[in-house]
């Protein structure tokens, strides 16, 4: 998991290494992923979809320059195939369009999964933060009996998704 995290592991500063040809910055970035967080919650999908989510943005975007209107998009595209990677049930991309109150079609969602998938070179995931907290909360014997402890740890974890510099 280590030497995957490092392979594939996105720069914290990759938002702000080409300023001026990016338009999509970090606030941008900040209100793309609550939104995710939200969606995530009302189709109450299990927590590594939404880290892979906000991985295949964050590889994207330091891949590829997109234009800020194109944001919301990359998002449900990026919900969309993290939750047919990690989901038993994943939600329909017509549940997923009517969330996101319809604003483009069926076809354009298609087309930018084939993009990522493309850029990406189907490398749709890495080992996550809360992958990590699993493994650790598993190993010890003070966290093993306090649920607390994990809770608290995933609590900060999903906070510092907002954040690009916290990559």
């Amino acid at each position: 998991m280590r030497r995957e995290e490092t392979r594939l592991q996105v720069s914290p500063t990759y938002l702000t290494e080409v300023q001026d040809k990016n338009e999509v910055k970090d606030t941008s970035r900040a209100f793309l992923v609550e939104w995710i967080i939200d969606v995530h919650r009302k189709f109450r999908l299990c927590a590594e979809t939404l880290y892979v989510t906000v991985f295949l943005i964050d590889r994207f975007l330091s891949l590829k320059q997109i234009k800020k209107n194109q944001l919301h998009i990359l998002g449900v595209t990026s919900l969309l195939i993290s939750t047919k990677y990690e989901e038993i049930y994943p939600p329909e991309l017509k549940d997923l369009l009517s969330v996101s109150e319809n604003k483009f079609s069926r076809t354009e969602v298609l087309a930018m999964e084939r993009e990522m998938l493309m850029t990406l070179q189907f490398e749709c995931t890495a080992p996550s933060a809360y992958r990590f907290l699993e493994r650790y909360h598993k190993l010890s014997t003070i966290a093993k009996n306090d649920k607390r402890i994990f809770f608290l740890a995933q609590y900060l974890q999903e906070i510092s998704l907002l954040d690009a510099s916290l990559l």
